[in-house]
């Protein structure tokens, strides 16, 4: 019996595996991934360092020759290269096409690993990333409110981004624009030959100073008490008046007799407006492989959550979602 002489002597029973079929594609449909470009890996890695202060040379010489001797020792390479900026080391690693991107990028970071002792102790902590065409910003929001620049980042950085890198499948939440708050503290060349004291004498008292260390401990008959020694810096006279150095070791030198202390904003790289008016951007990252639309819909609904908030409280900030990277994928 084939499917024609099973379809007229059985009509119920096909109109139902039909209706069946129809169903269970609806279904599997509403659970397709949906993404704007397809899932393609492409083996490179990279590896970007931050020597602050460094010019171009000094990054090729200290940061780009060091990590490019470690991974060039690295199977499958095909091409190894480095871009040097002032302050910033790229160290470029293409691999042949054959070669598993994962077993690649560990292998890079267990080269990177072993070479971070020869680096500089003023370069800050590599990062190790792959190149992915999906790695972009599926929604970029605007935060914009009549708040002071350090006030306005921490709204963004301690209320806002925790809330939404709570959300399934977001990756990561990034921060474009505005300037955080920076406790600086300015030496005087004549004071520090005065009290022959060298600027690195400095850096180390407060490092060594501003925090709080275990002091031990001590066991009773029923409890034992631990001890702790409290240093962390509070305001800005707690810093002043760190010693550095005793003179004939009875006078003690501050940090204020060497210079001033100030609370101010770190240096400005990036400026975002919006509308031409001041601005910052968050730029919401998806997991690998997450649905793109469902996300956005989720960090929508968290957003317009955030500014009703807002708006209870009577302050005057405003979150608008400027860039929304599920419009193409919906117009397809």
């Amino acid at each position: 019996m084939n499917i024609a002489d099973l379809s007229i002597k059985r009509p119920i029973f096909i109109s139902c595996c039909v209706l069946a079929s129809m169903v269970l594609g609806f279904l599997s449909m509403k659970k397709l991934g949906v993404d704007l470009f397809p899932d393609v890996t492409f083996p490179v890695v990279t590896v970007t360092t931050i020597y602050p202060g460094a010019g171009p040379s000094e990054v090729e010489t200290l940061v780009s020759k060091v990590f490019e001797e470690e991974i060039s020792t690295v199977s499958g390479i095909k091409r190894l290269s480095s871009r040097n900026s002032e302050g910033v080391s790229v160290v470029v690693a293409e691999f042949n096409l054959e070669t598993d991107v994962k077993y690649a990028e560990q292998q890079i970071r267990d080269r990177v690993s072993s070479a971070k002792r020869k680096l500089p102790t003023e370069a800050k902590e590599p990062t190790i990333r792959r190149i992915d065409p999906a790695d972009q910003p599926i929604l970029v929001i605007s935060l914009s409110a009549e708040l002071a620049p350090a006030k306005l980042y921490d709204v963004a950085s301690e209320e806002i981004r925790p809330r939404l890198e709570q959300i399934n499948q977001v990756g990561l939440v990034g921060i474009s624009g505005g300037r955080k708050r920076e406790i600086r503290v300015e030496l005087n060349r004549k004071k520090l030959q005065e009290f022959e004291i060298s600027a690195s004498q400095v850096v180390q008292a407060i490092k060594s100073t501003g925090m709080n260390i275990p002091a031990g401990k001590v066991t009773e008959t029923s409890k034992d008490i631990v001890y702790r020694t409290l240093g962390e810096f509070r305001t800005i006279d707690d810093i002043a008046a760190t010693v550095v150095s005793f003179i004939g070791n009875d006078v003690p030198v501050r940090v204020g007799q060497l210079g001033v202390v100030k609370d101010e904003l770190e240096d400005e790289r990036t400026r975002s407006y919006l509308n031409g008016q001041p601005a910052l951007f968050l730029n919401v990252y998806r997991q690998s492989g997450a649905n793109t639309i469902r996300v956005v819909e989720q960090v929508k609904k968290k957003v317009a959550e955030i500014q009703s908030e807002f708006t209870g409280r009577g302050e005057k900030a405003t979150l608008q979602v400027v860039q929304d990277g599920s419009k193409p994928i919906r117009l397809m």
